[in-house]
């Protein structure tokens, strides 16, 4: 079939095309290099020997506290939320109380402020929830973030999904935090992969 010769337009759209197409590709390939870089200024991971020793204690996977770390606090040891959640893990004053309790050690509310302090407590409870939640991380998070009460109402008013989480979360927040951790608990592995080999 014979072709008739493209237009000037035509002609036009192919080149655009063909440039876009060029940088949409050096793009991706230069984001192979320096994206992780990038990443890794905002999603930072200090701390690691502490989410290390206790993640090993608790049985936990270090990727998932680091990203609960950088959803409650961005890595800062001085956060506190409107509510009264200090620290790291936003842990409050009234649990942080009970889980010194529980690991017969004294308790004052400005320890919650200490690094070490706020993961040992803070993995101390995800490990509680998991018990609880027969280790089911998506619905952990949901108590973590509204309670462990909310979270059982919660399964027995709508059960659960087809991924194993909540079926419905009334809760804007507490639905798109799940979702947020659970996402930056594979940006974690994908940056720091060999920053817990020996876990």
């Amino acid at each position: 079939m014979e072709r008739k010769p493209m237009t000037k337009a035509q002609k036009l759209v192919l080149r655009i095309g063909a440039i876009t197409a060029g940088v949409l590709l050096t793009l991706l390939l230069l984001g192979f290099v320096v994206a992780p870089a990038i990443l890794r200024s905002y999603c930072k991971l200090e701390y690691r020997e502490w989410i290390a020793q206790y993640s090993g204690e608790y049985d936990l996977d270090p990727y998932f506290v680091s990203a609960v770390i950088f959803t409650e606090s961005k890595f800062d040891p001085n956060a506190k939320s409107g509510a009264g959640a200090r620290g790291l893990m936003q842990v409050m004053p009234a649990t942080g109380e009970e889980i010194a309790a529980a690991l017969g050690v004294a308790f004052d509310p400005e320890q919650l402020f200490d690094p070490e302090t706020s993961i040992r407590f803070g993995t101390y409870y995800l490990r509680e929830q998991m018990n609880r939640f027969d280790n089911n991380p998506a619905v952990v998070l949901a108590a973590y973030n509204a309670g462990p009460h909310r979270a059982e109402q919660w399964i027995a008013d709508y059960g659960f999904d087809s991924k194993g989480h909540i079926a419905y979360i009334p809760f804007s927040e507490t639905d798109q935090y799940v979702d947020r951790v659970l996402l930056m608990q594979e940006v974690y592995r994908l940056l720091y992969r060999d920053a817990f080999a020996a876990n």
